[in-house]
């Protein structure tokens, strides 16, 4: 019991496709996944609560007898000269666009319906909206013209439900009695739940996301044992999946249309953001450039194929050629019970 109490936190159980239930779980932990109805509760986090990052800020030497020094991040920052602003400045842009990536993954969730309750907060004192997610919000309807502080509920699109109904079928089990003391030494509790798949649930969303992860620790097919042995280091995968996994990357960086992908002698960039003037950031899976400043570019997906992709990995190579640099080739590469390139 006391086991229990100190861990149980951290303790999962898996929620397959398909099951009549609610899932809950944060928003970093959704992306990547897509449910017909999504209720975002809560959205209305305070940013000046967060935890702030300290800075380093070049410094005279004659002052402190050091060429920097490390200070909190704070609005006091501006008042340090302008060098120092700037640095302040690019963080709490930086911040902004973190922010807004993750109301972004919790916005795109849904297939059908979106649920988002926040709070109606009011004008500071200042006429600025406090720093809060609820702000965007507001600022949205304000936009739209649709704003009144008095209205409480906002409504956009049709509630008519689109998708055909499923019939769920109950595939619950019951326990059997048990027959003899069950030995505690027996029981292995996964802390992940990315460790609940089997090799009979390759095709779940989890075990994509856990080969896309592992992904990102490869520059060439060289690096496979060194990043699997990563992910078994850092609790992605137990040593008893590193053959299923193994095996799924070498199919990857081997596959006869990828070859250019996964050779030596290029720059790798895996999961690097990309800041656009206009349209925000994007940031791709994986680019390669060779040599003769010629970009391979890869994005790794879960699930059935679906047109966006091609139209999003279209935008990486508008981004990247704006860059000077020409796209050879580009593809999707579908992780799942099977591996599925699909060039573009």
């Amino acid at each position: 019991m006391n086991y229990w109490e100190k861990n149980s936190e951290k303790f999962s159980i898996p929620s397959p496709e398909g099951t009549n239930a609610v899932r809950i779980m944060t928003i970093h932990k959704s992306k990547g996944l897509e449910f017909p109805v999504v209720i975002m509760p809560f959205a209305e986090e305070d940013y000046n609560r967060k935890p702030k990052d300290k800075l380093w800020l070049n410094s005279e030497e004659q002052d402190f007898d050091m060429p920097k020094v490390l200070v909190d991040n704070s609005s006091a920052i501006e008042e340090f000269g302008e060098e120092a602003s700037a640095v302040y400045n690019l963080k709490k842009q930086e911040e902004l666009l973190d922010n807004i990536n993750v109301l972004y993954v919790a916005l795109t969730r849904a297939e059908e319906q979106l649920y988002v309750i926040s709070q109606n907060i009011k004008l500071r004192k200042d006429g600025e909206y406090p720093s809060n997610m609820a702000s965007f919000f507001i600022k949205y309807l304000i936009q739209q013209g649709l704003y009144d502080e008095d209205q409480l509920e906002y409504s956009f699109g049709s509630s008519t439900k689109l998708s055909a109904k499923e019939k769920h079928i109950d595939t619950t089990k019951n326990i059997p009695i048990v027959s003899e003391v069950l030995n505690p030494k027996n029981i292995k509790i996964a802390q992940r739940e990315a460790l609940m798949w089997g090799t009979h649930q390759q095709e779940a969303i989890e075990f994509g996301n856990v080969i896309h992860e592992i992904l990102s620790f490869i520059a060439t097919k060289n690096d496979v044992e060194l990043a699997i042995n990563k992910a078994i280091e850092n609790g992605l995968i137990t040593i008893l999946q590193k053959d299923i996994v193994y095996n799924a990357i070498i199919e990857i960086v081997n596959h006869q249309d990828l070859v250019e992908h996964f050779a030596e002698g290029n720059e790798v960039l895996n999961e690097k953001t990309i800041i656009q003037k206009v349209s925000g950031t994007i940031k791709p899976d994986r680019i390669v450039i060779n040599k003769e400043k010629e970009v391979f570019l890869l994005d790794y997906k879960t699930g059935l194929p679906n047109p966006k992709y091609k139209y999003q990995l279209e935008n990486y190579q508008m981004a990247i050629e704006k860059m000077g640099f020409k796209v050879l080739k580009k593809a999707l590469v579908y992780i799942g019970a099977k591996i599925d390139v699909v060039h573009l």
